[in-house]
Parts: structure tokens; sequence; C-alpha cells
């Protein structure tokens, strides 16, 4: 009896081991303390401000006319900060939703009037350097356009501040950033998006092989609650589909969205494919719904394929596999000497 409890508790304990050490392997450290950010900002809606129920800028103003625009940021600290701010023009990112950046590089073609080009913040706004609890208002200039545009022109007023904390250790960098959009609405604003097909090809995503479908919003209007879904499938005997597919989403106006449908760790082939695109959404201003559906076949090329293949990353080998693995073997070899000896003795 005695010798059935010893061996029990022999192979429990070996069983523990192999468990601790699948435990350690997928063990994740984790910051314990959640930092704020240490300021605040609150625009201060102008007078050509079309919905005042909004947190951000939806202005109209006549045109050919100049106007300013103002923001409070507030420093909450009791230390010294420096703050950046800068207009950014809107566009859509890779898979879906907006993002900002300054300059006109990469932005549609039909993005006729970028923000950046006509707005700007005031030079001495553009480095705040705030004491501590300290409350200032800065202001941003827009010239509308003389001529006539349709539907808006979206971009943001942005605000990031950076931080070096050094501690004995090490150096931990936050930065701490805000964006509130500016929507410059046009003299004929009550206008719909378009999505139009422009194409798909070969591209590294997240450093895999993926298929790259792009398409383009070229009218001046929101898409919002956009849901896209993607699939690519190779022609042939030995066809297999991949899906892309996301909700919620957006789209700005008058850009270009990638949607990336992954390969995975999985090599892309020479060949023909056939891509099948649906998208629905809402038009911005009276939530339209709207939709679009593509159908497309393209082929790509052996070089292709192959150029793609060789700059993409490799599938990670997990060691720890192995280390589980030999345990395992160890274990059942353990059990069954300690089994053995016990018998026989």
């Amino acid at each position: 009896m005695f010798r059935k409890r010893l061996l029990r508790n022999i192979i429990l304990g070996l069983a523990i081991g192999v468990m601790g050490g699948f435990a350690l392997s997928q063990q994740v450290q984790a910051d314990s303390t959640t930092e704020k950010a240490d300021f605040e900002i609150q625009p201060i809606m102008p007078e050509g401000q079309v919905d005042t129920s909004l947190n951000y800028f939806d202005v109209k103003f006549k045109p050919g006319t100049t106007h300013t625009i103002k923001m409070r940021v507030q420093n909450f600290t009791d230390k010294k900060i420096t703050i950046r701010s800068e207009f950014q023009n809107g566009m859509t990112q890779m898979g879906g939703d907006m993002k900002f950046q300054s300059s006109t590089k990469g932005l549609d073609p039909s993005a006729k009037i970028p923000l950046t080009t006509i707005g700007a913040v005031r030079k001495s706004d553009r480095v705040l350097h705030l004491g501590p609890q300290e409350t200032t208002v800065i202001q941003a200039t827009i010239k509308v356009p003389e001529d006539n545009f349709n539907g808006l022109i979206s971009g943001g007023w942005h605000f990031i501040e950076y931080r070096d904390n050094k501690t004995d250790e090490q150096t931990i960098s936050s930065n701490y950033a805000y964006m509130i959009s500016v929507v410059l609405r046009g003299s004929h604003y009550k206008v719909y998006p378009e999505l139009k097909y422009d194409s798909t090809k070969p591209i590294l995503y997240n450093n895999r092989p993926a298929m790259g479908v792009k398409l383009r919003n070229t009218q001046p209007m929101i898409l919002k609650n956009v849901h896209f879904k993607a699939v690519v499938s190779k022609k042939g005997l030995f066809s297999d589909k991949r899906l892309y597919e996301k909700e919620g989403s957006s789209i700005a106006p008058n850009s270009s969205v990638t949607l990336p449908i992954s390969w995975e760790y999985n090599n892309m082939k020479a060949g023909t494919y056939q891509v099948s695109v649906k998208v629905t959404g809402e038009n911005l201003w009276n939530k339209l719904p709207m939709s679009w559906t593509f159908k497309k076949t393209f082929k790509v090329s052996k070089a292709a394929a192959a150029d793609l293949n060789k700059r993409s990353i490799q599938r990670p080998t997990n060691k720890w596999l192995y280390v589980l693995a030999a345990n395992g073997v160890l274990l059942l070899v353990a059990a069954y000497g300690l089994y053995k000896v016990i018998r026989i003795g």
C-alpha cells in the first residue's frame, strides 16, 4: 500500500513539474500601474459651429473668409510639461478606420483640398511650455477656399507630450497624445460616399504574405458603421479561400483603404486568383444604408510570389514544445521504471 502511494505521489510530482514548465512558457509580465495623461484639451466652439453638441469642430464658413478656432489646454501636474500641436489630414488606415497625418504624401488623388493646405496652428502655439497647473488658450487659422466645394474637408488637431521617466534601472518613454477632429463643411454638403475597386496585389502585412485589396472613396463624405468582407480564392484543383472581415469601421472622405487578407505563415503561390468584396455602411449626414459588391480576377506572377515569400518572416519555433515533449517522455519513463521497481520489490 505504501509503495503504491509512493508511486502515485512521485508521478503526481513529475506531472506538476511538467505543467509548471508549461505555465512558465506562457507567462506574461504586465505592468501593475497605469499612468494618466498630464494634460487635457477642450475645444472652444466658434460661431461657425454647426452642431454644438459635438466635442469636436464641425464648422461651416463662407467661401473666401478666414477664421480662427481655439483650444483650451490645461496642465494637471505639479511640474512643467512641453506639448506640441499641429493640424493633420484625415485618411483611412490599413484595414479600415480613420487615421491622421501631417503630410499630404499618400493621400488619395481625389483629395483636392487637404486640411493642412488651408489651415495651420499659430506658430507660437505649436510648442507649448506649460508650468505646474497652468491653463492656456491657443488658436489655429482656417482660410476657406474662395471656390465652392462639396461635402467636407476632414482632418484633426493633434496634441502630443513627450515624456522621459528615468529610474535607476531603465528609461521609460511615455507619449501622451490627443486628437480633436476638424471638419469643414462645403457649400453643397449633402453628397454621398462612392466606393470604387482599385486593385488587388501581393503585400507584406505584419511581415507575412497577404493580398491587399485596395478600394477608394472618391467623394468628400465619410462612410461610417462599415462592414468589410473580402474573400480571395485561388483557381485550380487545390484552391483554398482566405477571408478578411471587419465590422464597426469607417472610411474617410476622399481616401483609399487596403483590406489585408493574410496568408499567415504560408507561402504565396503564383497563379490566377478571384477576389470577392462586399462593403456596407451608412452615409454620415443622413445614416442612409449603402452597399457595394466587387468581383475581380487577377494573376500573381512567380517572380512576385517568390519575392514576397523571401521577404516574409518564417514561422517561429516554439522551443518550449520540445522541452514539454522531453518532459513528457521522462515522465512516462520514470513512471514505468518506478512501477517495475515497486512491482518487483
